[in-house]
C-alpha cells in the first residue's frame, strides 16, 4: 500500500512541476502577450454579445473563451486562467485514458496535450477559447464512452458531431475520430463500419453545409477554431492530434496484449512527444515581441523614463523597438540628442507606414505616434484601421484611443457611443465612466490636462494625404503651432533619417529659430556640419548657431580616415559608427523580414 502510495507520488510530480513552472512563466515572463490579447476583444456581459458568437462555429466556446480572457487584464489574471483551464484539461484527458483502459503511469502521457497547448498559446493567434473547446469535445467524448447501449451510443454519436461543431468549432474532429475508434476497436457489430462511414460523412457535410451561414470558404469551415485563427497552422492542432494518436495507441495496445507487458506509448512515444512540445514551445513563443509589448504597455501609461530604460536594456535593432524608442526619446526631449546613439531604420523607426504589407498588429501600434504629436485626425484614421484589422474588428485599446480623440475634438456624440460599449465591459467600466463626466462639459475638459494639452497643439487645418506624406503631416503641426517641439524634432530627424540634407538645412532655418545664438543638439550639427563639408553651405550660412570645437575636429578626422581608405567604412565603423556621417554614407536598410526567427534588421557598410 505505502509503495502504491509512492508511486502515484512520483508519478505526479513531474505534471505538478510542470503546472507550477508555466503559471511562473505565463505570469512573469510573457504576462504582455496575454495583457495584448484581452485588448484585442470586447467582452460584453449581454445578450447582443451572446447571439453575435452565434455567427460563427464555436461559439459557446469563443463566448466562454472571451469571458476568462478579460480577466488577462488583471496582472496574474491570465496565467490564473490558463493554469485553471489546462489543469481541467489534464484530469479530463487523465480521465479519457482511464476511461479507455489505460492506467500505466496515466499522468505522463495526459500531459502531453497540456504542453502542447501551452506552446499554441506562445502565439495571440491561439486565444483559450481554442482550450475551452477541447475540453468541451473531451467532456462529450466521455459522456459517449460512458453510454453502455450499443444502439443509443451511436445515435448518440451522431447527434453530438453536429452540435458539437457548433459548441466547439473545428475541435469536434477529435470527438469524430474517438467514436470512430471506439467503435473499430470495442464494438462487435457487424455493422460497425456503416457506423464509422456514418459518422465520417456527417463530419464533413455539416460544416460544408453550415460554410454559407457562417461566411466561411470550405477549409474554414472544416478547420475553423475560433476569429483569431482563421488561418489556421499546424501547431494549432498538435494537442488533438497528439491525443488521437495516444489513444489509438491505448486501445491498440489493448487489443493485442504484449508478452513483457511493456508499454508502447511510454517507452517509445512519450519521449518523442516530450521533445516535440519542447520545440514547438521554442519555436511559437516570441520573446522579441513580449520586449516590443512590455514597451507598449510602459508607453500606454506614458512612462517615458522607462521606455528609454528598457530600450537601452534590450538593445533590439528591429523598427518597432526604434519606434517606441523614438517616441521616449522625443518626449523626454532627447531625440535630437541621442538619435544615433540608437538603431534606426530609417523612417519606418519614426513612423509605422500602414500599408497591404503590414499585419493587425502593427497597424493597432501605429497610431500612437500621431497622438503624441498631436495629429488626432491621422491618429484616428490609423486607430479606425486597426479596429477594422484587428481580428474580431473588436478593440478595447483602439476604442479608448477613439474615445479620447473624440473628446478632443469635441465629437462628444461618437464618444459616447464608444464610452457606452466600454461602460458593459467589467474591466474598463471606470475608465469609461470617468470619460463620460468630459463629455459635453467644456469646463471639465479646460480642467483636464491631456484634453487640454492636446486641443493647444492639434493643426488648425486638415488637408487631404495619401499614406507615408510624413513630411507633409509634420510641416502642418508646425505651422499650426510652432511651439510643437517634438513635431520639429520628427521633422528634423526624418530629413536626417532620409539623407536629405537641403530639406533639413531648409526646415532647421525656418522652424528651429531663436531670438540668440543658440547651441544646437548633437545630431543637428553633425548634419550641417557634412552640409558645410560637402560644399553645399559655407560656415556663415549658420553663424546663428554655435558649434561644438570637438565636432569639428571629429569631422575633419572623419573626412582624413574616409579620404585615406577610399571611403572604406570598416575603418570608420569604431570611432565613428554612432555618428550621423557614418549612417550617412554607409546606412543600407535590409528588407526586415516578417516572423520571430527573423534575423533584426541589419545597417550594414558599403563602400
Amino acid at each position: 500500500m505505502k509503495n502504491q502510495i509512492k508511486k502515484r507520488k512520483a508519478d505526479g510530480l513531474l505534471p505538478g512541476l510542470l503546472f507550477a513552472l508555466a503559471f511562473v512563466f505565463f505570469c512573469f515572463f510573457y504576462d504582455h502577450h496575454l495583457f495584448f490579447s484581452e485588448q484585442l476583444q470586447i467582452f460584453m456581459l449581454t445578450s447582443d454579445h451572446f447571439i453575435s458568437c452565434l455567427s460563427k462555429p464555436a461559439f459557446l466556446s469563443s463566448w466562454t473563451g472571451d469571458f476568462l480572457t478579460q480577466f488577462f487584464y488583471l496582472k496574474g489574471g491570465g496565467a490564473f486562467v490558463i493554469l485553471i483551464t489546462s489543469l481541467i484539461l489534464w484530469l479530463i484527458v487523465r480521465e479519457l485514458l482511464l476511461k479507455t483502459g489505460y492506467e500505466k503511469k496515466v499522468n505522463l502521457p495526459s500531459i502531453i496535450p497540456v504542453l502542447l497547448t501551452w506552446a499554441a498559446l506562445g502565439s495571440i493567434h491561439y486565444p483559450v477559447s481554442v482550450l475551452i473547446s477541447f475540453i468541451m469535445v473531451i467532456a462529450f467524448t466521455l459522456v459517449y464512452f460512458r453510454i453502455r447501449t450499443e444502439r443509443i451510443r451511436i445515435i448518440t454519436g451522431a447527434i453530438l458531431i453536429p452540435l458539437l461543431y457548433v459548441l466547439a468549432g473545428g475541435y469536434f474532429w477529435f470527438f469524430t475520430f474517438a467514436i470512430i475508434v471506439h467503435v473499430l476497436f470495442r464494438s462487435d457489430e457487424k455493422a460497425r463500419f456503416i457506423y464509422i462511414a456514418l459518422f465520417a460523412v456527417i463530419a464533413i457535410i455539416v460544416p460544408l453545409l453550415l460554410k454559407g451561414f457562417y461566411l466561411l470558404t470550405a477549409w474554414q469551415s472544416l478547420t475553423y477554431l475560433s476569429e483569431m485563427t482563421l488561418r489556421s497552422r499546424v501547431i494549432d492542432y498538435l494537442p488533438v492530434i497528439s491525443l488521437i494518436i495516444i489513444l489509438l495507441l491505448v486501445f491498440y495496445e489493448g487489443k493485442v496484449k504484449r508478452q513483457d507487458n511493456r508499454s508502447v506509448l511510454l517507452v517509445l512515444i512519450l519521449p518523442v512527444f516530450y521533445v516535440i512540445s519542447g520545440l514547438c514551445f521554442a519555436t511559437n513563443t516570441d520573446f522579441r515581441m513580449e520586449k516590443i509589448l512590455r514597451l507598449d504597455r510602459e508607453a500606454s501609461r506614458n512612462r517615458w523614463e522607462r521606455v528609454y530604460e528598457l530600450s537601452k536594456k534590450y538593445g533590439m535593432r528591429n523598427r518597432l523597438s526604434a519606434y517606441y524608442t523614438n517616441m521616449a526619446m522625443a518626449k523626454l526631449g532627447l531625440l535630437p540628442e541621442k538619435l544615433m546613439e540608437h538603431y534606426q531604420p530609417a523612417a519606418t523607426g519614426l513612423f509605422i507606414p500602414v500599408n497591404a504589407d503590414e499585419d493587425f498588429l502593427t497597424i493597432t501600434l501605429s497610431n500612437e505616434v500621431y497622438w503624441h504629436l498631436g495629429d488626432v485626425n491621422s491618429s484616428q484614421h490609423a486607430a479606425l484601421l486597426g479596429m477594422i484589422f484587428s481580428p474580431r474588428a473588436k478593440n478595447t485599446r483602439l476604442m479608448k484611443r477613439l474615445v479620447e480623440i473624440n473628446v478632443v475634438n469635441r465629437e462628444y456624440g461618437v464618444a459616447e457611443k464608444y464610452i457606452n460599449i466600454l461602460a458593459k465591459t467589467m474591466f474598463h467600466r471606470r475608465w469609461a465612466e470617468a470619460r463620460r463626466l468630459l463629455l459635453y462639459n467644456e469646463e471639465e475638459c479646460e480642467k483636464t490636462g491631456w484634453v487640454s494639452e492636446k486641443r493647444t497643439i492639434i493643426p488648425a487645418k486638415d488637408l487631404l494625404r495619401k499614406e507615408g506624406e510624413y513630411r507633409l503631416i509634420l510641416e502642418l503641426l508646425i505651422e499650426s503651432n510652432p511651439g510643437n517641439r517634438m513635431a520639429v524634432d520628427y521633422l528634423l530627424c526624418f530629413d536626417l533619417l532620409d539623407r536629405n540634407l537641403p530639406a533639413f538645412v531648409d526646415n532647421l532655418v525656418k522652424y528651429y529659430r531663436s531670438d540668440a545664438r543658440l547651441s544646437l543638439p548633437q545630431v543637428y550639427q553633425e548634419g550641417l556640419l557634412i552640409s558645410i563639408a560637402s560644399g553645399r553651405n559655407t560656415p556663415e550660412d549658420f553663424n546663428q548657431y554655435i558649434f561644438d570645437p570637438e565636432n569639428i575636429k571629429r569631422i575633419a578626422e572623419y573626412i582624413r580616415i574616409y579620404d585615406a581608405h577610399g571611403g572604406d567604412g570598416r575603418f570608420l565603423e569604431k570611432d565613428f559608427g554612432n555618428t550621423y556621417w557614418f549612417y550617412y554614407h554607409f546606412a543600407v536598410m535590409k528588407q526586415e523580414k516578417k516572423g520571430k526567427n527573423a534575423p533584426e534588421d541589419r545597417i550594414t557598410g558599403s563602400s
